[in-house]
């Protein structure tokens, strides 16, 4: 089992080995793509699993904060942060659990449900920004100003592109 991404490589290179057409640049780019996020998903997990939160609840909890009211639909939320409804409800069993967001009804719609960040929630929130960006900070110290600009610009393209895919291949699927 690889433990680098080294060993990883190493693997790549076995099947092209047996499979020379293999693009391998572009393999070697999607694969250590996948695993840096990965290993960022794994370490927002464990800083937040510190505060008593999971990285999904911690982001859910800053969707809430930054909307009008503090409030928000599930279903946008799961939108919104790329989660699917199942993984949502859980998360807002969570943080229900925690008396960091609470259910109400929908202003304008009595049949849907809203989540709102309690009083607890938003302390909650201020008193661990700092940390949060802190942290953030720590993930990313490896890119000096400039290239932390490349980073972000190229992140934004290959999420344009990611984006325009998925939408094309759900506007086929509709047909």
């Amino acid at each position: 089992m690889p433990t680098t991404f080294a060993d990883y490589e190493a693997r790549i290179d076995a099947i092209r080995a047996v499979h020379p057409q293999m693009p391998r640049t572009t393999v070697v780019r999607v694969r250590l793509l996948h695993n840096v996020l990965r290993l960022l998903a794994d370490e927002l997990e464990q800083f937040f699993a510190g505060h008593g939160v999971s990285a999904s609840g911690w982001s859910a909890l800053m969707m809430l904060y930054s909307a009008p009211e503090m409030r928000a639909n599930p279903s946008l939320l799961s939108a919104e942060l790329v989660q699917s409804r199942t993984h949502m409800t859980r998360v807002a069993d969570e943080l229900v659990g925690k008396d960091l967001v609470r259910r109400e009804p929908n202003l304008t719609d009595r049949r849907r449900v809203d989540l709102v960040l309690t009083r607890r929630g938003r302390a909650f929130i201020e008193r661990l920004l700092p940390d949060a960006w802190t942290h953030y900070g720590a993930l990313l110290d490896a890119f000096d100003a400039s290239e932390g600009k490349t980073l972000e610009r190229l992140m934004r393209k290959l999420h344009a592109h990611l984006a325009g895919t998925a939408a094309a291949r759900r506007a086929e699927g509709s047909q």
